[in-house]
C-alpha cells in the first residue's frame, strides 16, 4: 500500500473515530437510561449499593448533559426511591421520590416494582410536591435559599443554603448556610460522600449569629462528583431541617485542580469502619475538624438460615399406625411442628428455599406410635411488596411423613390416642408475612398447609400411609450467613 493510501486510511479512521465520538456524546440519554436498566438489574439482584451508585452516575451524566428537569431525570430520582423503599429507608424514598414528582409530576412506579405502600409514599410526595418548584440539582430545595438579610438573623426562616453546583477539585468546597429562630438545632452539619464512597460524613459547621460556615475537605474532592446535603440536628441527633437527603443528595461538580496531599495514604471511603476520625490541624481541611462516619445501608444478605416453631393440625382419614379406623369426620393434631430452612434470594421479592420439616406427635400413647414425623420440602416464596417485606406467598412440594394425632373410639394397645399417618407425596401452599429486623435478620410468620398424597402403601417407618391435609402455624427468625 502507497503512502498516500496510508495517509487516507488513517485520515478515515480518525474522521470516523470522532464521528462516532459525537454521536456517542450526543445521546446522553441513551446513556443515562443504560445506566438505569443497569441499576435496576443489580437492584433485582439485591445489590442495593450497586443499584445507587449506578443511578448516582446517571444524575450525573444527567446533570452535565442539562437534563437535570427532563423527564428522564425524574425515572432516575424515582428509583433512588425505590433503591431506598428496598432498604428500607423510608424518609429516602420519600425524598427522592419528591424530587422524582418535581421534575414529573405524573411519574409512576413501574408495575414489576410497585406494592401498596411504595405507591403511598409516592402519593405523599406528589401532594407535598403539589405546586412547588423543580428541584434544583435533583436533590435540594430551592425554595428558601440563603437571603441577603443585611446582617439581619430575624429576616431568617427555616434552614437557607445555596446549593453548590460545581467547585475546584483538589480543594475545599465552601459550604454556608443559615438557621432561622423558628428552628432550635442541636448542630449543623454537612453530609457528604466521596466519589466511589458508600458512606457519609459529617463535618460541623461553625456558628456565627445566624450563619454557619464550613467546607467539604479536599481530601473528598479528588474525582469528578461529590454528593452532599446540608442538615440541623436536634439534641437526640435526629434531623429537623436539611436542604438534600441521605437518599436524595445535592451533586456537586468538581472541575480542575491538583494533586492531594496526602491523599495518597487514605483516600477518603476507601477505609472500612465507622466511628470519628480527627483530622489533624493545619492543611487543605481546616484544623480539628471532626468527622463521622455513618454507616451505609448495605446489602441484604441473600442466603438465609432460619428456623420456625409452630403447631398444626390436620384432616385424616383411612387407619391408624395400629391399624385402627379412622372417621372420614377426624380432626388430628400435630401440635409440635420444627422447620428449619435454607434460602436463596433471587430477586428482593423471590426467594427459593429448601426445608425440613419435623412433625413431633404429642399425645399418642399407644404401644410402639411413632416419636418423629419427617418430611422434605422445595419452596418458593414472593412478597407481594417490592421491598421483599410484608405479605407473602409460598408454594412447596417434597416427600416426607405428616402425621397426627387422634382419638380412637375404643382403646387398643395399652392406649386411647394413635398416630395417622400421610403421604409420601407432600404438595402444598402457603401466606405468611415476612419482616427485616436488619439486613442480616428477617422475621417470618406462616401458614401453611400441605397435602400428604398416599402415592403408596408404606413409605420408610410408617407401615400404613393414608391421604389427608395438615395445616401449620408457626413463627421463626432467619439470620444471613
Amino acid at each position: 500500500m502507497g503512502t498516500r493510501s496510508r495517509a487516507a486510511v488513517a485520515a478515515f479512521v480518525v474522521v470516523a473515530s470522532l464521528g462516532g465520538s459525537r454521536i456517542a456524546a450526543a445521546d446522553p440519554k441513551g446513556d443515562i437510561n443504560a445506566k438505569v436498566k443497569e441499576a435496576m438489574e443489580s437492584y433485582d439482584l439485591m445489590d442495593y449499593d450497586a443499584a445507587k451508585k449506578t443511578l448516582s452516575s446517571a444524575a450525573v451524566t444527567a446533570k452535565k448533559a442539562k437534563l437535570d428537569h427532563d423527564p428522564v431525570a425524574a425515572k432516575i430520582w424515582l428509583d433512588l426511591g425505590i433503591v431506598a423503599f428496598a432498604v428500607p429507608d423510608a424518609n429516602a424514598a420519600k425524598e427522592a421520590f419528591t424530587a422524582a414528582v418535581n421534575i414529573d409530576p405524573k411519574i409512576q412506579i413501574d408495575a414489576a416494582y410497585r406494592s401498596p405502600d411504595m405507591a403511598k409514599l409516592l402519593d405523599e410526595a406528589r401532594k407535598g410536591a403539589k405546586g412547588g418548584p423543580a428541584i434544583k440539582n435533583g436533590g435540594g430545595d430551592p425554595v428558601g435559599e440563603v437571603p441577603d438579610a443585611g446582617g439581619d438573623c430575624a429576616a431568617v426562616k427555616g434552614l437557607q443554603h445555596n446549593i453548590i453546583d460545581t467547585s475546584r477539585a483538589n480543594a475545599p468546597a465552601a459550604i454556608e448556610a443559615m438557621l432561622g429562630t423558628d428552628i432550635t438545632a442541636a448542630k449543623v452539619s454537612v453530609q457528604f460522600r466521596a466519589e466511589g464512597a458508600t458512606d457519609f460524613t459529617e463535618v460541623k459547621l461553625a456558628k456565627a449569629g445566624c450563619k454557619y460556615t464550613g467546607a467539604i475537605p479536599a481530601s473528598a474532592t479528588h474525582g469528578s462528583i461529590v454528593h452532599y446535603y446540608v442538615a440541623a440536628y436536634d439534641g437526640n441527633n435526629k434531623v429537623i431541617a436539611a436542604k438534600g437527603s441521605a437518599g436524595s443528595p445535592n451533586i456537586l461538580e468538581l472541575t480542575g485542580g491538583g494533586t492531594v496531599k496526602g491523599d495518597e495514604e487514605d483516600p477518603l471511603g476507601k477505609k472500612g469502619g465507622g466511628g470519628t476520625v480527627a483530622t489533624a490541624g493545619g492543611g487543605d481541611d481546616g484544623g480539628g475538624i471532626s468527622k463521622t462516619v455513618e454507616p451505609g445501608p448495605g446489602a441484604r444478605h441473600k442466603v438465609m438460615l432460619g428456623v420456625q416453631v409452630g403447631t398444626g393440625a390436620g384432616y385424616v382419614t383411612g387407619q391408624t399406625e395400629n391399624m385402627a379406623v379412622v372417621k372420614n369426620c377426624c380432626i388430628g393434631a400435630s401440635l409440635a411442628v420444627i422447620t428449619p430452612e435454607l434460602t436463596y434470594a433471587i430477586s428482593p421479592r423471590t426467594s427459593i428455599g429448601v426445608a425440613a420439616r419435623l412433625g413431633i406427635p404429642v399425645g399418642a400413647n399407644t404401644d410402639g406410635h411413632a416419636t418423629v414425623a419427617p418430611g422434605g420440602l422445595l419452596r418458593l416464596h414472593y412478597a407481594l411488596a417490592a421491598s421483599g417485606d410484608g405479605v407473602r406467598i409460598m408454594g412447596q412440594a417434597g416427600v416426607g411423613i405428616l402425621r397426627n394425632t387422634i382419638k380412637l373410639d375404643a382403646p387398643m394397645n395399652g392406649g386411647d390416642t394413635d398416630i395417622v399417618a400421610q403421604g409420601p407425596l407432600l404438595l402444598g401452599a402457603g401466606l405468611g408475612y415476612s419482616h427485616h429486623l436488619s439486613n442480616n435478620v428477617l422475621f417470618t410468620f406462616d401458614l401453611s398447609v400441605l397435602a400428604g398424597l398416599a402415592v403408596t402403601s408404606t413409605f420408610s417407618s410408617a407401615p400404613i400411609l393414608n391421604s389427608g391435609v395438615s395445616a401449620d402455624i408457626s413463627l421463626g427468625l432467619a439470620v444471613g450467613i
